[in-house]
């Protein structure tokens, strides 16, 4: 029997995706990609609610606690309950004080920060070849295939591109920053804007790419990241902008994420079933994403469309 290419599944999770990443979890169980070794990181205060998972076949169930660095996690724990106490505006207003007079610094060592680094520091350190991010809002369905994630002589790396003039808002924000950090030259004239998972990094690469920041800094990568504007910076953005600049063109595959569909209007559950349980059924769509709306951002219960899902993909929630 031919060996399994060398890929693990790496999810950053938390309390407020748990329904989400339950759906997840059963939809990778039906599918191909369960042979493939998933490592989950919840955030170490919501670890008891992730614990029905741990004995999943293939699974490891990690805290913040093991993969973070000590000071990192003990400022993301802080994070957590200032943004828990004073909600979503106060964190926004305080990130944009941050951007702009560099204080204070909890809204950097936010969970959505923390995550990213969680990606970078398991992608790097894992003993696999390659590491594919899947976030808890995608759906896995059976014609999902490791093939997704590999190439013969070549690092997969999924691409949407776009003209640079055309870029507004957060992806704007993330190139550019991205490149600043890469120490992009001449930039090109197109950028890839692709930003979801299943998101795919080279062990080696990964490395590279992150003991460029520490040399470049006389610091911690994650230090380096976590000192840049928050929200501005992104895991996915450097190493695309690393790939890009710092590698030859025969060593990526740019590969379109031709088999991905997206879900952003989950207001309506009846609605959301439909239209998910067709992907199901079309074998060219292998992820769906249905963008969750967590912390208090939906005043609707995501169960309605989430229990459905379930029993159509066969998993029993």
């Amino acid at each position: 029997m031919k060996p399994l290419p060398s890929v693990a599944i790496v999810t950053p999770t938390w309390a407020g995706d748990l329904e989400h990443f339950r759906l997840m979890r059963c939809s990778i169980e039906q599918s191909m990609l369960v042979a493939l070794p998933h490592y989950v990181v919840v955030q170490d205060e919501d670890l008891p609610l992730f614990e029905e998972f741990r004995s999943r076949p293939g699974l490891t169930l990690l805290s913040t606690k093991e993969v973070l660095p000590e000071v990192v996690e003990r400022r993301r724990a802080a994070a957590r309950k200032l943004a828990d106490r004073f909600g979503r505006n106060f964190t926004r207003i305080c990130g944009s004080l941050k951007r702009v007079f560099g204080w204070p610094q909890w809204p950097s060592y936010t969970g959505w920060h923390t995550q990213q680094l969680c990606k970078l520091k398991l992608a790097s350190e894992l003993p696999f070849e390659q590491a594919v991010i899947l976030d808890s809002d995608v759906v896995v369905t059976r014609s999902a295939a490791i093939t997704d994630f590999t190439a013969p002589a070549a690092t997969v790396c999924f691409a949407e591109w776009k003209a640079r003039q055309t870029l507004k808002g957060k992806v704007r924000n993330w190139v550019a920053e991205s490149e600043a950090l890469v120490g992009a030259g001449r930039l090109q004239e197109k950028a890839n804007i692709y930003f979801d998972t299943p998101f795919v990094f080279d062990r080696g690469i990964l490395s590279l790419a992150l003991k460029r920041l520490e040399v470049a800094a006389s610091k911690p990568w994650w230090q380096v990241l976590l000192d840049r504007p928050p929200r501005r910076w992104s895991e996915f953005g450097y190493y695309k902008a690393f790939l890009m600049y710092h590698t030859s063109d025969n060593q990526i595959d740019w590969r379109e994420p031709n088999f991905s569909r997206y879900v952003y209007d989950t207001s309506s559950p009846e609605a959301v079933v439909s239209e998910v349980t067709a992907m199901l059924d079309d074998h060219e769509v292998h992820y769906i994403t249905i963008h969750s709306q967590a912390s208090g951002r939906e005043d609707w219960d995501a169960a309605a469309y989430l229990n459905p899902l379930a029993l159509a993909i066969g998993c029993d929630r």
